[in-house]
C-alpha cells in the first residue's frame, strides 16, 4: 500500500495532467509509478531506451506526443519558505528540484516544476531564457528561475506554450 507521501503526489500529478489534458483537449497522463524512472541513479536506463521510450519517462507527467519538448516535473508539500523567496535567501528545496529537472532535459525543452503547497495555490519553476516568449503576470525570480502561478501560466500561454514545445515528425 503506498504511502500518504507517495499518495499525495499521485494525486497533484492527477491534477497537473488533468488541468493540461482539459486546456490543450490532449491527452497528459501520469507516469506511471514515477519516481525518478530515468533520474539520478537511474540514468544508466537511458542507454537501453529509444528516443520515445525516453521522452514518455523523462518526468512525472506525459505530454501528448506533438508536445514532448514539456518536461514536467511535480512536487506537493505542506509548506514552503516563500519569504525565502522574497528575500532572495537560498532554498536547499527548491535547489533540489531544479537539480532533479535538470537531469532529464534537453536545452530545447521547456521544462518546469510544478509545485502545489497546501491552502497556498500550485505555483511553476522555469527557466528565465523562456520569460521574453511568455507573457507572465506577477512572478518571482530565484536564480536563473521565475517562479509564478502554474494555472495563470498555462492559461495565458496556451499557444505559446504549444509552439514551443512543438514536437515534429509525430
Amino acid at each position: 500500500m503506498p504511502s500518504a507521501g507517495k499518495n499525495k503526489g499521485n494525486t497533484g500529478e492527477r491534477m497537473i495532467a488533468s488541468f493540461l489534458t482539459e486546456l490543450y483537449q490532449a491527452k497528459f497522463i501520469r507516469v506511471p509509478n514515477s519516481g525518478a524512472f530515468l533520474g539520478g541513479a537511474n540514468h544508466h536506463r537511458q542507454q537501453l531506451m529509444d528516443q520515445g521510450q525516453i521522452a514518455s519517462f523523462r518526468a512525472d507527467i506525459i505530454p501528448p506526443s506533438d508536445m514532448r519538448g514539456l518536461v514536467i516535473e511535480s512536487k506537493f508539500y505542506k509548506e514552503f519558505p516563500f519569504s525565502k523567496l522574497l528575500k532572495n535567501e537560498k532554498i536547499p528545496l527548491l535547489d533540489g528540484w531544479i537539480k532533479q529537472l535538470g537531469e532529464n532535459i534537453t536545452s530545447q525543452d521547456f521544462s518546469l516544476v510544478v509545485f502545489r503547497i497546501n491552502r497556498q495555490g500550485s505555483f511553476a519553476v522555469f527557466h528565465e531564457k523562456w520569460l521574453p516568449e511568455l507573457a507572465v503576470g506577477n512572478h518571482a525570480r530565484y536564480q536563473d528561475y521565475v517562479v509564478c502561478d502554474f494555472h495563470d501560466l498555462f492559461t495565458v500561454n496556451r499557444d505559446k506554450i504549444r509552439e514551443i514545445t512543438f514536437t515534429q515528425g509525430s
